[in-house]
């Protein structure tokens, strides 16, 4: 097992969204999002899992600096399970959610597999028309950006970036520059395009690159319990500050205490730490169960429906990790120089 937190973190991060999403479903505000300047516990967590992808992701690249190989395990990593989750929630919770009675007539095979190609959220005939996002998986917005700064960590590694530490930090400043003000924070906002690129690209690049010179920088940044306790107040009062200091402060000090936390070694932590990793098949499984629950159980309060989705989606995600992205990371594990640790 490895002796670190970001499972634990993954996993908290995740069982966020699906905290933002009891209330959002349902027509209520998230209650972080009414008091802070517009950060809901969801957009937290997804903050949070790209931050770790890029710190993540550049140890493995650091490890094994191939393309290929580094690609070949980001697939086994997103793929796999998100091909399951795209099928059951077009052919099991579309039906359900559907608001006409020609649902597969109206349905595109051609759409359905170009959408998995690109990772991003199935199109499905009408579904949940009542419900404020009438999506079948509104949480799969966020992973085909993640398979872009995937991509784009493979272009940085190929031009040789990524053995020029200070250069990746230029990178990562003129990004994070860019998305204070150009990107949006919610799937309904609209960002300023730059140079062609997206607002939502930038911010998740941004976030991306900040998780990458964290790990490209951690001989020169001391992770110091005083430090992450400063970082992680001064990250919270930023929570209520204009938008430009909330996102400065989401990578700087917000990531400071993050991987302070993710890396922290303590024996109450040891406890916590788990061998398996249910982050993706709760981020997965939490929209579609959601959509259905604030279906049937119009009247439930989001509380009791955060509480019910996250013992549904518990199982499901044990299911997938166990059933789907374990055995596929064994894939990729498989022809791992000995005596490195995996980066996953």
């Amino acid at each position: 097992m490895h002796r670190n937190n970001f499972n634990l973190l993954r996993l908290l991060f995740a069982v966020g969204v699906i905290f933002s999403h009891s209330f959002e479903l349902l027509r209520h505000l998230d209650p972080l999002e009414g008091l802070s300047a517009g950060m809901s516990v969801g957009t937290l967590g997804v903050c949070g899992f790209f931050l770790l992808s890029g710190y993540l992701t550049a140890q493995s690249w650091t490890h094994e600096p191939r393309a290929l190989a580094f690609l070949k395990k980001r697939a086994l990593r997103l793929y796999p399970a998100f091909i399951v989750a795209s099928a059951l929630s077009v052919f099991v919770v579309g039906p359900l959610g559907a608001s006409t009675a020609h649902y597969f007539s109206d349905w595109s095979a051609h759409k359905f597999f170009a959408d998995l190609g690109g990772l991003r959220q199935p199109r499905t005939p009408d579904v949940f028309v009542n419900s404020p996002v009438p999506s079948v998986n509104g949480s799969m917005w966020t992973i085909t950006f993640e398979l872009r700064c995937y991509l784009l960590m493979t272009v940085l590694g190929l031009c040789g970036a990524m053995k020029r530490r200070w250069a990746i930090l230029v990178l990562a400043l003129a990004v994070n520059g860019a998305a204070l003000y150009g990107a949006p924070l919610q799937a309904g906002e609209q960002g300023d395009a730059l140079f062609g690129v997206s607002g939502f690209m930038l911010w998740f690049a941004s976030l991306y690159l900040a998780g990458v010179c964290f790990y490209l920088f951690r001989e020169r940044l001391p992770l110091r319990g005083r430090y992450a306790a400063i970082a992680l107040v001064g990250f919270g009062a930023a929570l209520f500050a204009p938008t430009a200091v909330m996102r400065a402060a989401t990578v700087t000090l917000g990531a400071y205490g993050l991987f302070y936390v993710g890396q922290r070694q303590s024996p109450w932590l040891a406890k916590l730490r788990m061998r398996d990793d249910l982050s993706y098949g709760l981020y997965l499984y939490g929209w579609p169960v959601t959509q259905l629950l604030a279906l049937w159980l119009p009247a439930i309060a989001p509380l009791a429906l955060f509480a019910s989705v996250t013992a549904i989606c518990a199982p499901l995600a044990f299911v997938s990790w166990r059933g789907i992205e374990s055995p596929a990371l064994r894939l990729k594990r498989a022809r791992q120089p000995q005596g490195r640790p995996v980066a996953t």
